[in-house]
């Protein structure tokens, strides 16, 4: 079967061409590859209120938050071709001030989503940049954000000119994808197996979740999640040190929603308030209708995408366990969903799993400095885990949107 997508030609995207990268990685779930690429032409090379070489340098400001050198230098060059001046490149304050000043937005929206507001939109307008422009640059912005979380996972990098695929500490490169003997012998997917069906059991009990009991089981989340340690913030600041000249302020970045014993000064979204289907979908196609199906499209495609296995199984509904990654992704972000019950994601989801999600969404330049992911998934094919590596694509690409569609929102009302 060709699992190359024929839409586009990849080299056109500022991205390796020569069967490396992230199509390389994407070849087993060619559906969603599509639908990955009919996005990323979009963003960068169809219709759009940016110039194109505005479009990359925004791409390269989003890439350089994570210090992904695949992304940027790949991009540096897409900007080199669009036209772009190659004296932006020396330092963002060579740059243009309409960009300069897309600084604020760029590292709020990297690292800390919900603190974003109208009064940040407000800011760019009055600096020159249309609410059109605001919205193309917030999709490249997030795009390029969450495809960091990606391709760190992934193990992806560049060295010199030249694409390599690493073995990442998650998804561990082997010829045949599948998983060993010893693996098999742990018994984690069927620890997992076990677990969704105890759940499928207990849920049909139940023909509705209390928003009460969402509410604490969202919060008991927040506070486990808080607890789960990452890699030393010292590997962060030494790692951007590499592109600061082209983002600066390195030393912002993540913070845990909820802080042991602090109460948070900024409430939960909740998703009746702020979903992507009745808010997000509505307002980016108004503002910016080029890309509101096909991100639409994305989000279904990647949410939905199953092949009935789990490991050595096969026929196996696997919707509970893939529902639990998205959810607690969003989570991480301060998104609650009100129909779920977050009890599910510690029963399904193993603490080096949780920890590992925690890493790749909100550190995932960290993923090189320390190896949070050892023992992640054991048992799991290698096309799984780049299953898994998709959802958390999808599902942070999705709730950075939804932050900064619904301040545009404010900013509009």
């Amino acid at each position: 079967m060709n699992n190359t997508p024929t839409l586009v030609t990849m080299g056109h995207l500022g991205l390796a061409c020569d069967g490396d990268g992230v199509d390389h990685m994407l070849e087993d779930h060619p559906t969603y590859l599509e639908s990955f690429w009919r996005l990323h032409q979009e963003l960068l090379s169809g219709d759009g209120p940016l110039p194109h070489s505005l479009r990359r340098y925004v791409a390269i400001m989003a890439a350089c938050r994570h210090d992904c050198s695949y992304l940027v230098e790949e991009q540096k060059t897409a900007f080199l071709e669009a036209g772009g001046p190659e004296e932006w490149l020396q330092g963002l304050q060579y740059a243009p001030k309409k960009l300069q000043d897309l600084h604020h937005t760029n590292i709020i929206l990297a690292h800390q989503p919900w603190l974003y507001d109208k009064h940040h939109v407000l800011k760019l307008v009055k600096s020159g940049w249309s609410v059109s422009e605001i919205t193309h640059a917030i999709c490249i912005m997030a795009q390029f954000h969450a495809l960091s979380s990606f391709v760190h996972g992934c193990g992806i990098e560049t060295a010199s000119s030249d694409v390599q695929v690493h073995s990442s500490p998650f998804v561990q490169a082997c010829s045949s994808g599948s998983p060993s003997s010893q693996e098999l012998s742990e018994g984690g997917v069927d620890i997992l197996l076990e677990r969704m069906r105890s759940l499928s059991l207990a849920q049909s009990d139940y023909n509705c979740i209390s928003e009460e009991l969402t509410r604490e089981s969202f919060e008991k989340l927040k506070k486990q999640t808080a607890n789960i340690s990452t890699p030393e913030v010292e590997c962060t600041n030494a790692a951007h040190s590499r592109y600061s000249h082209l983002s600066p302020d390195p030393d912002f970045m993540y913070v845990d929603f909820h802080k042991r014993g602090v109460k948070s000064a900024v409430p939960t979204v909740k998703s009746q308030d702020c979903s992507w289907e009745e808010h997000g979908f509505s307002l980016v196609s108004e503002l910016y209708n080029e890309v509101g199906d096909l991100l639409d499209d994305k989000f279904k495609t990647a949410y939905n995408l199953t092949y009935y296995t789990c490991g050595h199984k096969t026929h196996v509904d696997t919707f509970l366990f893939r529902r639990g990654v998205w959810n607690y992704l969003h989570c991480l972000y301060g998104i609650r969903h009100d129909d779920y019950d977050y009890s599910q994601i510690s029963q399904l989801l193993e603490r080096n799993l949780k920890m590992f999600l925690k890493t790749v969404s909100c550190f995932p330049e960290q993923l090189t400095c320390a190896n949070p992911a050892a023992t992640v998934m054991k048992g799991f094919l290698q096309s799984e885990k780049i299953h898994i590596m998709i959802l958390v694509l999808e599902a942070r690409l999705q709730a950075e949107l939804l932050h900064g569609l619904r301040a545009l929102g404010h900013y509009l009302m």
